[in-house]
């Protein structure tokens, strides 16, 4: 009778285990190799960050560290990607921190990015499924990843599984030394190639069709208080850790900026505005002066802004520069940057 009693314990403990396995090779065979992977394994290589970069795709394609170490001489990690919103951000902050003790956090900011509800489905849990395990993942999983579809946690392959047809691709890749290695190769990039410490070089490409202006016109009624929220969250976090906190907006082409006064200028105002009231150094570079960086449209591959690679270099070095001065305590602003 004991034994009888056992059985349906048994049944559904094997039920469990063979739900996991399953789960784990979907997983694998359909959830492509992607770029956040390896850029939060540099978190994990030993190396000490003076600088991180936290933010979207602007900064993942406009922002090289490299060759902003160039002129700092210090050691910088950009961790701004695509679909990062501001609950993101504060994770990776907070797993960063776990393994560094960065000098500086400067925070790329796209309006957009607080005005908009983050897309429901994969891209919720993009940066989550390839945190580590750590606090930081599971304060993750409590303050954002819970609230979601179960699948985000149970079965992450559900949002791939439209990706059947390159189960091959996904396992011949998974299982070569290069994706071990956390090699960069593996990463498929249109146009362009993986610049090294989460830098995306976009190829400058003569007689591109740049498609057309798709920029979010800038509303103060649409600030989500989500996004509020989490900023608030980094400002204090890196207060308590004795972090200093830059916020940046990257340049966008001269021709948006010119189509879309208005927007850009209210954007700009409320965000100093903000940005005063914290005490936070705010750099807008939708108003860097013409001889200090070229805000022509040949630098960009689309009005939203997003940079080639050559314009991104020419940009980081202005960075560099701005980040070197403000170290030793002699950046003016009006030297690089005009209220008009």
């Amino acid at each position: 009778m004991r034994n009888f009693k056992r059985k349906p314990v048994i049944l559904a403990i094997v039920f469990v285990i063979l739900c996991i396995a399953v789960t784990a090779i979907l997983n694998y065979i359909l959830i492509p190799s992607n770029v956040v992977r390896i850029n939060l394994h540099y978190l994990t290589n030993g190396e000490k960050y003076d600088t991180v970069f936290l933010g979207t795709s602007h900064g993942q394609y406009g922002i090289d560290p490299q060759t902003v170490d160039s002129v700092t001489g210090e050691n910088s990690l950009n961790l701004c990607m695509a679909d990062e919103y501001l609950d993101d951000t504060y994770y990776l902050l907070k797993l960063v921190c776990e393994t560094n003790q960065p000098d500086k956090i400067i925070y790329e900011l796209d309006p957009s990015y607080w005005m908009l509800s983050q897309h429901e489905g994969a891209t919720q849990i993009f940066f989550y499924k390839e945190f580590p395990f750590s606090m930081a993942k599971l304060e993750y999983f409590f303050g954002k990843i819970m609230e979601l579809d179960f699948r985000s946690t149970l079965a992450p392959w559900g949002y791939y599984r439209n990706e059947y047809k390159n189960i091959g691709k996904n396992v011949t890749v998974k299982m070569s030394e290069a994706y071990k290695t956390y090699d960069p190769s593996v990463l498929e990039i249109d146009a362009g190639h993986y610049g090294g410490k989460g830098f995306i070089y976009r190829d400058r490409i003569e007689g591109e069709d740049k498609g057309e202006f798709n920029n979010v016109p800038f509303d103060r009624a649409a600030i989500q208080e989500k996004a509020v929220s989490y900023f608030e969250k980094i400002v204090t976090y890196c207060e308590n850790k004795g972090i200093e906190l830059i916020v940046i907006t990257t340049p966008v082409p001269e021709e948006t900026t010119s189509a879309f006064a208005d927007s850009y200028e209210n954007a700009h105002q409320y965000f100093q505005e903000w940005m005063d009231a914290y005490g936070l150094t705010y750099l807008d570079f939708n108003h860097v002066r013409s001889e200090v960086l070229s805000r022509s449209m040949e630098g960009y591959w689309d009005y939203d802004g997003h940079m080639d690679g050559i314009r991104a270099e020419e940009f980081s070095k202005v960075l560099g520069t701005i980040i070197e001065k403000m170290n030793d305590g002699n950046f003016e602003y009006e030297e690089y940057f005009s209220e008009e």
